[in-house]
C-alpha cells in the first residue's frame, strides 16, 4: 500500500510539473508572439495602424501604407531607419507651388534610333533588385554567350519633364515592385522579360548558403568593421554592409551622392567575385542555388524558367560577363540632386559591347 501511496504521490507531482511547465512555456510563446504596431500618416496612400516587427524599416511601412503619395517630400527622411513600435510617423508633403514648378533645366529627349540585334540574336532580360536601393538590368544574349549587368542609380530620374523629380527609389516607394520595373523599362526602354527582388534578410541567407564571398575591402570599410586589409571572406551580414557601405567621411559631410557612386563600383567588384564563385560550381550546384534564392524572392519567375537560364548559360562554351553603368549626368532640382540617364549613351555603350563579342 505504502509503494502505491509513493507511486500515486510521484504521478502527480510529475503531472504538475508538467502542467507547471505547459504554462509557463504557454505564456512565453503567447509574450514572444505578441503583435507590435505602428502607425502612419500624411502623405502616403492609405494612413494606418499596421503590424510590424523588431527589424521593420520605415520604407517597408511606407509599403504597407499602399505607398508614397504623388506629391510625398522624403528629401529629409531616412527610409532605412528601423521602425519603432507604437510610433506614429508622418510623411510630409511637398509644397503646391514647388510640385508644379517646372524644373530649371531641359532634359534633351532622347532620339529614336535604338540598336538592333539580327533577328536569330534572343535577349532575356531581367529587373533585379536588392531592396530598397540597389536595381540592375541583367541582359542575356545566348548566341553572343555575352551577359550584361547595368547597374541603375538608385536616385536616377525618371518622370518625363515638367512633371515633379521622381527618383527611381521613390517611384519603388509610390508602388513597389510593378512600379519599379515600368521605371527601369522608361529608363532603359528595353523588353523586360521577369523581375527578380530581394530584401535584407534573403540577401543576407543567399551569401551565407554560398559560404560567404571573397573580395578585397576597401581600407575604410576594413577599418570600420574590425576587419585585416586586403582580401576577406564576407559572410551574409557583412556583405550586406559591403555593398551597402559609404565611408563615414562622405556620411559626415552629406555626400550620399558621390558616395553612392562609389558603392557602384564595389558592388560590381562583389558581383564578379560572386559570378566566379557560381561559375566554379557543378550544374547541379547552380540549380540548386537559384532555386534556393527563389524560395526567398520576390518574382515572377518559375522552377523552370530558373532551370533554363541555367541550361542556357551551360550551353555557353565562353561566356563573358560585362558590369555597366547606366551613363547619365547629376543635376539639381529644387536642390535635390538627381541622376539623369543618358539614353543614347547606354544604346552607344550597348553597341561597342555586342560588337566586341560579335568580333
Amino acid at each position: 500500500k505504502k509503494l502505491i501511496i509513493l507511486i500515486i504521490i510521484y504521478l502527480l507531482l510529475a503531472l504538475l510539473l508538467f502542467l507547471s511547465l505547459w504554462s509557463i512555456f504557454r505564456n512565453n510563446k503567447d509574450i514572444s508572439h505578441n503583435p507590435i504596431y505602428a502607425g502612419i500618416g500624411g502623405a502616403v496612400n492609405d494612413r494606418g495602424v499596421y503590424e510590424i516587427d523588431q527589424e521593420t524599416r520605415l520604407y517597408e511601412l511606407i509599403l504597407k501604407a499602399k505607398g508614397l503619395h504623388k506629391r510625398a517630400d522624403i528629401r529629409n527622411i531616412d527610409t532605412d531607419l528601423k521602425v519603432i513600435p507604437w510610433e506614429v510617423y508622418c510623411i510630409p508633403y511637398l509644397p503646391e507651388k514647388i510640385y508644379k514648378q517646372v524644373p530649371s533645366k531641359k532634359i534633351p529627349q532622347p532620339k529614336t534610333h535604338e540598336i538592333k540585334l539580327p533577328q536569330s540574336m534572343k535577349r532575356i532580360s531581367i529587373v533585379y533588385a536588392g531592396l530598397p536601393r540597389t536595381y540592375m538590368l541583367i541582359t542575356i544574349i545566348p548566341e553572343l554567350e555575352l551577359i550584361t549587368i547595368t547597374h541603375i542609380p538608385w536616385y536616377s530620374r525618371v518622370t518625363p519633364e515638367y512633371e515633379y523629380p521622381r527618383s527611381l527609389y521613390e517611384i519603388y516607394l509610390t508602388g513597389g515592385v510593378p512600379f519599379l520595373g515600368r521605371a527601369v523599362k522608361m529608363i532603359t526602354r528595353e523588353t523586360i522579360d521577369y523581375y527578380f527582388t530581394q530584401k535584407r534578410p534573403s540577401w543576407i541567407n543567399f551569401i551565407d548558403y554560398l559560404g560567404g564571398i571573397e573580395v578585397k575591402v576597401p581600407d575604410e570599410f576594413a577599418i570600420e568593421y574590425g576587419l585585416p586589409k586586403g582580401v576577406n571572406n564576407l559572410n551574409g551580414i557583412l556583405a550586406w554592409e559591403y555593398i551597402s557601405f559609404i565611408s563615414k567621411s562622405k556620411r559626415r559631410e552629406g555626400q550620399i551622392i558621390t558616395g553612392s557612386l562609389k558603392r557602384i563600383e564595389m558592388q560590381k567588384e562583389f558581383m564578379q567575385s560572386m559570378y566566379r564563385k557560381f561559375s566554379d560550381s557543378n550544374f547541379y550546384l547552380q540549380g540548386e542555388i537559384l532555386t534556393n534564392i527563389m524560395k526567398e524572392a520576390e518574382t515572377n519567375m518559375t522552377t523552370q524558367d530558373y532551370l533554363k537560364l541555367v541550361q542556357i548559360y551551360r550551353k555557353m562554351k565562353n561566356p563573358k560577363l560585362k558590369l555597366l553603368t547606366l551613363p547619365g549626368v547629376i543635376q539639381y532640382y529644387n536642390g535635390v540632386e538627381m541622376y539623369v540617364p543618358d539614353w543614347d549613351g547606354y544604346e552607344i555603350e550597348k553597341k561597342n559591347v555586342y560588337l566586341r563579342s560579335i568580333n
